[in-house]
């Protein structure tokens, strides 16, 4: 068998199929990344279509046209898998008028014998699917510069090769085939989306493969419950940029959260932790940090920082979270915190003799009626 246009779109459609499972084996380990579903659909009615359009004679209007719908609703699928992948909502009611708005003509056009024309606009389609797919991928280059820009200029080559193969139909004025179109610009459109087809694969599962990793690196860092870093995330970040002089170590402790358990239900008591968290995050600059060390205690490291400065700061943290009471069906419950602060002197070792004494300071703040704030020095109430 010669490698006319047939057998590489032939080729194309295997390939796509291929490419299909692969992407089904690689969704099954990462269940999160649905936009693999997309491409898998997408590729499956790809390849479907291709098999289709290359294997059975053209005068076959109705399989011919079944052919040319499965590759249009294709393209739609990789369209919606790209948004998925770049964390666009899709609007499934719009998108399926679209689907149907575009699939319709080309299979009236085929099955009612203007093949020719059918083909052509079905070219035109497909090349702006997938130029709207290639700009949702532009716009997200800053994830993946180079690969991203990669699979852009794979989408840009294959669009234009169908846009060549329209254009060639339309001025041949090849209004109805006997036979399936064989010129320079077909041969190029079967080599380009073999082309794309492998390599557009290859490197998103490059892509989604690194974004699981960088996925598993933040899962280790993170506490799973509020989203902010556990005690591992922050001791790692301090080893890395040493407290200095000035940086100030502030521990929070919520005030009788086991009887508010015990009471409510973890239920309740885990959303009162997140809305703490939240208070946290609310109140941190670009270099300061805050941890979930265990349990109801948290840290925050405020870099240079005055002692009025660190003050405030927890003040504003612990009035704001009191004046938040947690809605439940047996009221509103009011939580409290306690804080202590140290702040980082010149003759410390490390985080951990800072963090010592703001424990201490804490500890005082408990002592001492609890909901207040204390520094190494002094109470705050």
């Amino acid at each position: 068998m010669g490698m006319d246009s047939d057998t590489l779109f032939f080729a194309a459609g295997i390939c796509a199929t291929a490419l299909a499972l692969t992407m089904l084996s690689v969704w099954l380990q990462n269940r999160m990344d649905r936009f693999l579903i997309g491409w898998m659909l997408g590729m499956m009615l790809l390849g479907g279509g291709v098999v289709i359009y290359s294997t059975i004679p053209l005068h076959i209007e109705s399989i011919t046209a079944f052919g040319f719908l499965l590759q249009t609703a294709g393209f739609v699928a990789v369209y919606i898998a790209a948004r998925l992948f770049v964390g666009k909502p899709v609007q499934w009611r719009p998108t399926i008028m679209l689907a149907t708005g575009l699939s319709l003509p080309i299979v009236i056009l085929i099955a009612t014998g203007l093949n020719g024309v059918g083909i052509a606009v079905y070219n035109l389609v497909a090349a702006a699917l997938i130029v709207m797919t290639a700009r949702l991928y532009w716009n997200a280059r800053r994830e993946a510069p180079v690969s991203i820009v990669a699979i852009t200029i794979l989408y840009l080559l294959t669009a234009v090769s169908f846009l060549l193969c329209g254009f060639v139909l339309l001025h041949a004025h090849s209004w109805t085939l006997e036979a399936r179109p064989d010129n320079w610009a077909e041969n190029l459109n079967a080599i380009m989306a073999i082309a794309g087809i492998t390599g557009i694969g290859a490197l998103s599962i490059g892509l989604n493969q690194s974004r699981v990793a960088r996925r598993h690196r933040i899962e280790a860092r993170t506490d799973p419950l509020t989203g902010i870093l556990n005690r591992r995330a922050l001791l790692d970040s301090l080893a890395l940029d040493k407290l200095q002089p000035t940086d100030a170590v502030i521990v929070f402790d919520l005030d009788s959260f086991k009887s508010i358990n015990d009471r409510y239900g973890h239920h309740t008591g885990d959303r009162i932790l997140c809305q703490f968290a939240l208070e946290l995050r609310n109140n941190l600059r670009q270099a300061d940090l805050a941890a979930r060390m265990g349990g109801e205690e948290f840290v925050m490291v405020i870099r240079q920082a005055s002692v009025p400065a660190s003050i405030s700061m927890a003040e504003r943290i612990r009035s704001s979270f009191k004046a938040q009471p947690v809605q439940t069906g047996a009221g509103p419950v009011i939580c409290t915190a306690s804080a202590g602060i140290a702040i980082t002197l010149a003759s410390d070792e490390g985080f951990e003799s800072v963090f010592l004494r703001a424990d201490a300071a804490l500890y005082r703040a408990k002592n001492n009626g609890r909901d207040r704030v204390m520094t190494e020095l002094q109470v705050v109430a």
